[in-house]
């Protein structure tokens, strides 16, 4: 009977480890003195092991591959994000400590990764990038080779992310990552990183200084939907934020100062929310009680608002002089006042801009 039972838990044990349908089995081998848990956070999801023998193991569904990152107990940083699939994946990390200014950090470091269709994607791409980002024909080479893997790949989350990194550099031009944009398929790739393709690829579509503003009508906190067409006249700053942003509400009192100053003398503010839950909103506006029009925008940093005015971190800023058209974007409160004083003290300016 004794010999069953343990016949029976070390069945149960294997089986835990063994891959079902639909999910993912992750292995994850560390090196370095950390001890504690290792934290995954992919797909909204923050998992936790308990480290043992150096060694971590997670197990998950996802419904397409999913980029993802470790995390330790403490103050951590990762030198890259990996993706994750319903496979066995295989992971190798060493953890180690860092300085930063005043305090020390966790530097994670992915020494290898495999087991997924990604893992062998971004290994030829990092294998071609090594042998060839020397030569002096690169540029085509590496637009050639961004073509490939995103045509064979379209729905790939990896592909937009590629993309994306590497239209931070100037290696390709506008014309060549517009190209390889309109080969992926945007259902199935990051909000953040098509946003920032297209800002690169399609800068004419991104509201710039002298444009017109892009109007939008959004609910106030009486539902109540209000135009940026109905503030023409005046000369109107459009203050995104949110109520999880910090640094943005500790701008409040300073905005208030001014707003007071100014707004008998054609000035005025809209406040913009980018909170996806409008309750977590409304809450904030009863803390803070600005005395300035306030709405939301629940597609938050992800939606059409903020990729026409190519919004990537709030807090940010659009000042509008009196015909809508845009003078100056995220500046500093005390630029404002700046300008400020420059427009409504002097007439001649004013009548220029309206």
């Amino acid at each position: 009977m004794k010999f069953t039972q343990i016949l029976i838990l070390a069945i149960l044990l294997i089986s835990c480890k063994n891959k079902s349908p639909n999910e993912f089995n992750l292995d994850v081998k560390l090196n370095g003195n950390y001890s504690g848990y290792l934290y995954l956070n992919y797909d909204k999801i923050k998992d936790s092991c308990l480290i043992k023998d150096g060694k971590a193991f997670f197990r998950g569904t996802v419904s397409n591959p999913t980029s993802a990152n470790y995390a330790t107990n403490y103050i951590s940083v990762s030198d890259k994000n990996f993706y994750i699939e319903n496979e066995r994946i295989e992971s190798e990390i060493t953890i180690s400590k860092k300085q930063n200014r005043d305090s020390n950090i966790d530097w994670i470091t992915i020494d290898k990764i495999s087991g997924t269709k990604t893992s062998i994607i971004r290994k030829d791409f990092e294998d071609f990038r090594l042998k060839f980002s020397s030569d002096e024909n690169w540029q085509n080479l590496l637009f050639d080779k961004l073509q490939e893997i995103i045509e064979q790949n379209p729905q790939h989350i990896y592909s937009g992310d590629l993309l994306s990194e590497i239209s931070n550099d100037t290696l390709l031009t506008n014309n060549q990552i517009g190209i390889l944009y309109h080969k992926l398929d945007i259902e199935f790739q990051g909000p953040f990183s098509i946003k920032q393709i297209e800002l690169k690829a399609f800068p004419e579509n991104i509201i710039k200084l002298n444009d017109s503003i892009y109007d939008f009508d959004l609910p106030n906190t009486k539902n109540k939907l209000i135009s940026t067409l109905n503030f023409r006249g005046q000369i109107l700053f459009i203050d995104f934020w949110a109520s999880w942003c910090k640094p943005c509400r500790e701008q409040f009192p300073e905005l208030t100062k001014i707003n007071n100053t100014f707004k008998q003398k054609g000035f005025t503010i809209l406040g913009v929310s980018l909170d996806k839950k409008k309750g977590n909103w409304q809450k904030a506006i009863e803390k803070e009680n600005p005395n300035w029009v306030n709405v939301i925008d629940t597609s938050a940093v992800n939606g059409k608002l903020a990729k026409k005015y190519g919004i990537f971190g709030i807090p940010y800023n659009i000042l509008v002089d009196r015909k809508g058209k845009v003078i100056a974007n995220n500046i500093t409160l005390e630029q404002l006042r700046v300008v400020l004083d420059s427009l409504i003290t002097n007439k001649k300016t004013i009548a220029n801009n309206g």
